[in-house]
């Protein structure tokens, strides 16, 4: 007798942004690395040097500057990100390909957007790439919120009012991101974990080639595979 694994019942998918549905790598993100480094130097009253390695430690220890900077110098959310994430410096460096819109559209299931990015950077990016009308929901990082302020991914809190949110049981839930931190802890809550790899822009990718961590459950090269799962 032949046990046939059952299989997983999918509800809803959580994914990412950049890196994930568009190659962020090409000039997006360093423009935005550029952007945030100058508001840091105005609002802080530093150099570009002191700067740029405070937004680096910021995002290493809070999973993203903005949170470093509103705790620690009570620099408004708002005011930052309008400052680092202008809509302007995208329209040249994100493009659409033929057919990506529809490919996404029939991925079984319903869609969120779960980024640390700002919303307004969000829904710019969604409507370069036509999928503006693609997801249920858009949660950006300032509603990302919790008990002394912003908690973006990969904090296991923000998972777990993910999943609370949603109404479904973590196990029906597929996370598909680039970045293994955020993996790691949305398979703490029993979620399915997909690494998107489909730019091979990031430091997980180049150490991560060969083998996947023990918390990836599938790795993907194009969303295309998304259609097949």
């Amino acid at each position: 007798m032949i046990l046939r694994k059952k299989s997983r019942k999918r509800s809803l998918w959580f994914i990412d942004l950049d890196d994930t549905l568009h190659d962020a790598a090409n000039g997006t993100l360093k423009n935005i690395d550029f952007a945030m480094t100058k508001a840091i130097q105005h609002l802080l009253g530093i150099d570009k040097k002191n700067a740029d390695c405070i937004r680096k430690k910021y995002w290493r220890k809070y999973g993203a500057t903005v949170v470093g900077l509103n705790k620690l110098h009570k620099i408004p959310i708002s005011e930052f990100l309008d400052l680092s994430h202008s809509p302007e410096i995208l329209s040249n460096l994100i493009q659409c390909t033929k057919g990506f819109s529809s490919r996404v559209k029939s991925v079984k299931g319903k869609k969120w957007l779960i980024t640390n990015s700002p919303e307004k950077y969000a829904l710019s990016v969604l409507r370069l790439l036509r999928l503006n009308t693609r997801f249920e929901k858009v949660i950006s990082i300032e509603k990302m919120r919790g008990p002394g302020g912003l908690k973006p991914k990969p904090l296991l809190f923000q998972w777990q009012r993910l999943v609370r949110l949603a109404g479904v049981p973590a196990d029906q839930i597929t996370v598909v991101d680039d970045c293994l931190r955020n993996l790691k802890t949305a398979k703490l809550l029993g979620c399915e974990t997909v690494w998107a790899q489909c730019f091979n822009n990031t430091l997980d990718n180049y150490q991560n080639r060969i083998c996947s961590p023990f918390y990836v459950d599938k790795k993907i090269k194009n969303l295309s595979a998304l259609l097949r799962m």
